[in-house]
């Protein structure tokens, strides 16, 4: 989807958090928001909002002289899902569907994500572990995804923040034990999106090959990502991508992607027609079919400037 002029103050304030985090010198402060400002006066708003998001977390990691501003929030971030991994792990394999349910926690685990709300908050982190059995998600969408596992033996999976990689590998202990999985996180720091070193810290290298995608965008920027990553994404026969930013990146490739997710942005909510909250398990020629539904009927506005 292309950048919205909603979306430039949020990458603004996300600029301003990322440095405050991490520096307290107001003159160096001051001096890398004007460049962020300068950045957005000048930024291409038909590209994505994460290639936007990239730009600005460059400037921020250079100007406060720190290559990973969120490290310390993605540590923590972990180390909380490891103390619910025992908790979570009872109720997916007491449920009449371990998969089902494990793909929920999955999600449930995105609420981990700290660059539109950059503080922590517990009540909004529990709520969301709290009802992770109970959330409206696509059940059909998940059927079929499970069958397409049982038939490909074959899974590509997008990472998207640090601590819901935990909760990924609970989900994927429940895949057939047959399956190959390749994990993949980012080329580079950028927000609090999970690494080699976090998916690692979460255990993900018991259950699948970790590979990074050569790029340090939130979400998969394919024009960016390496030939390596490009190779195995062109070559799966199912591909799973966590989170927003994946959405943002990839809700218009011509491959067939199963996109799970919280939708924490307003912006792109209101483009969608979804709600602030709702869980998606959606794919990609699901959303294309929506998106060619809603032109017949006539509705010509911001669906289809996407």
């Amino acid at each position: 989807m292309k950048t919205y002029l909603d979306c430039v103050p949020c990458f603004i304030r996300q600029g301003l958090e990322a440095a405050r985090s991490v520096c307290d010198d107001e003159a160096t402060i001051a001096r890398a928001m004007k460049r962020v400002l300068a950045e957005a006066s000048t930024f291409d708003l038909s590209l994505s909002p994460p290639e936007m998001g990239q730009k600005i977390h460059s400037i921020i990691r250079e100007e406060v002289n720190n290559k990973d501003p969120y490290r310390q929030i993605k540590d923590s971030s972990i180390s909380f899902a490891l103390t619910m991994e025992k908790r979570v792990k009872k109720i997916i394999y007491e449920s009449d569907n371990p998969f089902g349910a494990a793909l929920r926690f999955s999600i449930a685990g995105n609420i981990l994500d700290f660059a539109l709300l950059s503080t922590w908050d517990d009540e909004r982190i529990d709520e969301s572990f709290k009802n992770a059995m109970d959330k409206p998600v696509d059940e059909l969408v998940v059927k079929e995804l499970e069958e397409d596992i049982q038939k490909s033996g074959n899974v590509l999976f997008l990472a998207d923040n640090a601590g819901e990689t935990v909760f990924d590998r609970l989900f994927i202990e429940t895949f057939p034990k047959n399956t190959t999985v390749t994990y993949v996180v980012k080329g580079g720091p950028i927000i609090n999106d999970a690494t080699l070193e976090c998916a690692r810290k979460s255990g993900l290298n018991d259950v699948a090959t970790i590979i990074d995608n050569g790029a340090d965008a939130p979400g998969t920027v394919l024009t960016q990502c390496s030939k390596d990553f490009l190779s195995h994404y062109e070559s799966a026969p199912v591909v799973i991508a966590k989170g927003q930013a994946n959405f943002e990146t990839l809700n218009v490739a011509t491959k067939k992607i199963y996109l799970l997710l919280q939708m924490k942005c307003i912006v792109v909510a209101q483009h969608y027609g979804y709600s602030v909250g709702d869980w998606l398990v959606k794919t990609t020629d699901k959303l294309a079919k929506e998106r060619r539904t809603n032109m017949l009927k006539g509705k010509t506005g911001k669906e289809t400037d996407l």
